[in-house]
């Protein structure tokens, strides 16, 4: 089956889209049910105890009760979808599976490492009280001069975490762009191990296991412990592709799914 990041993405957004007005509806259906039930009651009839009426007005009075908060819980459950669109839709990360995450990444890292050279620059204009320097700054300003130069933290300029935390930050992005180039380097994994099949899913970015039958509940067991998930649309167990995932996929293979061919 062919991957497409973006369209991935959007059935993604789609699919919690396509819930969250499943789960309105639903809502607003109970809502009115409850509402049309409750006008059987005259308004502020009292359940009369003793009556023989007693437990059927109860139990009618319940049903009332639990359509009007199966109507909230799926009222929050729209919300809950809805708010899941919007955050897929509006994440900026750089996932590796996308096909232009190695551009993206170096694009992230060359940010990184020009606002961390206008922090020290920053600074050094900042302790000299050097303003005009300063405004010569590539994205420097009038007001972010007088907003270092009387910072909420106290002291003068970037504070020191501003710069630590973003020079971790450009670290993390060379190690990223490093594995990926790595990645793209070596020979995709495509093995078969006691006649487990393993395989590399760049395009995916999963590493796959695929069995001839349904494995033992003990196999499975194992494979969840380890980070393994059924996928029903590449009829495969997979994760993320890492140096974990092809660790514990040889293991299972080796010791686990087919002890007897050991």
């Amino acid at each position: 089956m062919k991957h497409d990041f973006h369209q991935r993405k959007g059935n993604r957004i789609a699919y919690a889209e396509h819930q969250a007005l499943k789960s309105e509806a639903e809502s607003d259906q109970l809502y009115f049910r409850s509402k049309e039930m409750a006008r059987v009651i005259p308004m502020g009839q009292p359940i009369l105890v003793g009556h023989h009426s007693e437990k059927r007005d109860r139990r009618y009075r319940e049903k009332i009760e639990g359509a009007m908060c199966r109507s909230i819980e799926a009222g929050k459950k729209a919300d809950y979808y809805a708010d899941k669109a919007q955050s897929i839709r509006d994440n900026d990360a750089i996932f590796s599976d996308d096909p232009q995450a190695l551009l993206k990444l170096e694009q992230k890292l060359g940010e990184l490492k020009d606002r961390q050279g206008f922090m020290r620059a920053a600074n050094k204009c900042l302790r000299k009280k050097d303003r005009e320097g300063f405004l010569m700054l590539d994205f420097a300003s009038a007001e972010l001069w007088t907003k270092l130069m009387n910072p909420e933290w106290g002291g003068v300029g970037f504070a020191a975490y501003s710069l630590s935390n973003n020079n971790a930050n450009i670290r993390r992005i060379e190690k990223r762009i490093a594995a990926l180039k790595v990645q793209a380097e070596r020979v995709a994994l495509h093995v078969e191990i006691n006649g487990l099949r393993i395989f590399e899913n760049r395009e995916a970015n999963r590493l796959q296991l695929f069995f001839e039958d349904k494995p033992e509940a003990e196999v499975i067991s194992q494979l969840k412990r380890h980070g393994f998930r059924w996928c029903r649309s590449q009829l495969a167990w997979q994760r993320h592709i890492s140096n974990n995932a092809f660790y514990w996929a040889r293991q299972i293979a080796q010791s686990v799914v087919f002890p007897d061919s050991i």
